[in-house]
């Protein structure tokens, strides 16, 4: 299922996220007094009660779903304030950052695990819009398991991990480091300050014996100490078993302090590059199939539009086009840049056998040059194009919607094994189903996973292309139906 397979994917990214060499001992001590002087406490291993509670908190989060997150990073005089709401069933969280002045930390940020989405500028009142603006994003794979990871990464990253869909195990963290601190109160309420592991802890099967490797051997972490289970983390937990704060060190210098609000529970939209709206897979109908089935029909009858392109890049581009999209004679012929380099241009027309493209020759943002320029074009057949990793995204967009137009009808019956629908939703202003159709390597993944979505409108025509990108975001090709213009061959 989905839910656990993001569950193993936020473990994967937090197994670095705290200090490993010392993280426990300036927990213990040093972060915050959490009980009164007057009534000094030594910290001890944790009894059974404490042991089951702190064993429960990740699924009591993920049952819990979404939170208010209040968050500073950093030393005081010098933090960034971070504030917003996590759903930890999605999983995705939603904040604003806001530093001790107005300058380039501040900003918006989404993530869900293993991307980042950040847009900057100051929030008002320090806390992200309800709707969170469309444009002007970045995105980008997390650095959380790089040898340098950001501090804001390793931040989301742990934010993640304190929730799972199952239970850490109670006899580990008994037998572990984990540690009763003392008594604190928040809001009126008692709570517990327990120290304990930053990842889900769950029992590993025997190794092999293995043969005694020649030289030194890396200093490996004991099985039961916290370094080996990804760090140390205090958890103020109150006598239900609810997270209300967590502390821990990303690095030696860096504290972070994250304060949980349970009473704030706002249905968070993703922007479009992290999937939109949550999805609620289920099979298409028959009436469903047999629209997607008409679907190619109809886009040719429409003739095509206007297009729009928005493609996230590695390590951390956005590429936007726009341009033109001909059903009727299959062509495409669009101007694409890089968001934040709009020295980098390129003209490209694309056919089914594939592209011409050509360097410069229009303005970014505007739309490209008719009759196209002359001079300077590349013929470039499809088996060509791509890279190590495969076919480009850009490519397979364009790919796609050439591929979406035709004469016949395709087989409802095979539709509806093959399709799903995945939410209403609205685009341009109009209603609009999506869709999934599992290809190729689609087959056998996660419901609502696949590579490619299609929003199609109630007339049965295509208006959105999705792609799941190499990134792990979303890239989209809008069609706005219309006039087309003649879309020549370039001059080469």
């Amino acid at each position: 299922m989905r839910a656990t397979f993001e569950r193993r994917r936020i473990v994967a990214l937090v197994a670095l996220v705290c200090v490993a060499a010392g993280a426990a001992a300036g927990l213990t001590s040093g972060l915050v007094s959490c009980t009164p002087v007057d009534k000094p406490v030594e910290a001890r291993p944790l009894n059974a009660g404490e042991a089951q509670r702190l064993a429960g908190m990740r699924a009591r989060n993920f049952q819990d779903g979404r939170v208010g997150v209040r968050a500073t990073l950093g030393k005081p005089g010098t933090e960034i304030r971070l504030a917003g709401w996590i759903d930890w069933r999605r999983p995705l969280t939603y904040l604003a950052a806001t530093a001790p002045a107005p300058g380039p930390d501040d900003g918006l940020l989404q993530a869900v695990p293993g991307i980042i989405a950040t847009r900057p500028g100051r929030a008002d009142g320090g806390l992200p819009p309800a709707t969170p603006p469309a444009k002007s994003w970045r995105v980008r794979p997390s650095t959380a398991t790089t040898p340098h990871p950001a501090p804001i990464d390793s931040f989301v990253a742990l934010l993640f991990a304190i929730a799972s869909d199952r239970p850490d195990q109670a006899e580990l963290l008994a037998r572990s480091e984990s540690r009763w601190l003392g008594t604190d109160r928040i809001a009126d309420r008692t709570v517990d300050v327990l120290l304990g592991p930053a990842v889900p802890t769950q029992p590993k099967p025997a190794a092999s014996p293995t043969p005694a490797a020649a030289g030194p051997a890396s200093p490996t972490p004991a099985p039961n100490s916290l370094a080996a289970m990804g760090g140390a983390v205090r958890y103020w937990l109150d006598g239900d078993g609810r997270l209300h704060r967590f502390e821990a060190l990303l690095t030696k210098d860096l504290p972070v302090k994250v304060d949980l609000s349970r009473e704030e529970r706002p249905e968070l939209v993703a922007i479009d590059a992290l999937g939109g709206r949550a999805t609620k897979p289920r099979q298409v109908t028959e009436d469903e199939a047999e629209a997607l089935a008409l679907m190619r029909q109809r886009n040719r009858a429409a003739g095509g539009g206007r297009i729009t392109l928005t493609v996230p890049m590695l390590p951390a581009g956005m590429l936007l086009a726009n341009g033109w999209l001909d059903w009727r004679y299959t062509v495409a012929y669009i101007g694409a840049y890089d968001m934040d380099k709009k020295d980098e241009r390129i003209l490209m027309r694309a056919n089914r056998t594939g592209v011409t493209v050509r360097s410069d020759g229009f303005t970014a943002g505007k739309p490209p040059p008719l009759p196209p320029p002359a001079g300077g074009w590349q013929t470039i057949p499809w088996s060509a194009r791509g890279d190590e990793l495969g076919g480009l995204d850009l490519d397979l967009l364009l790919n796609e919607a050439l591929a979406v137009s035709g004469t016949g009808e395709d087989d409802p019956a095979a539709l509806r094994e093959a399709a799903l629908w995945l939410r209403r939703d609205t685009l341009a202003g109009g209603p609009v189903n999506v869709y999934e159709i599992q290809k190729g390597a689609d087959v056998g993944g996660a419901r609502g996973a696949a590579r490619i979505r299609y929003w199609m409108d109630r007339t049965g025509v295509l208006r959105r292309l999705e792609l799941r990108t190499r990134t792990g975001a979303f890239a989209q090709l809008d069609i706005t139906p219309g006039e087309v213009p003649t879309l020549t061959r370039p001059s080469v």
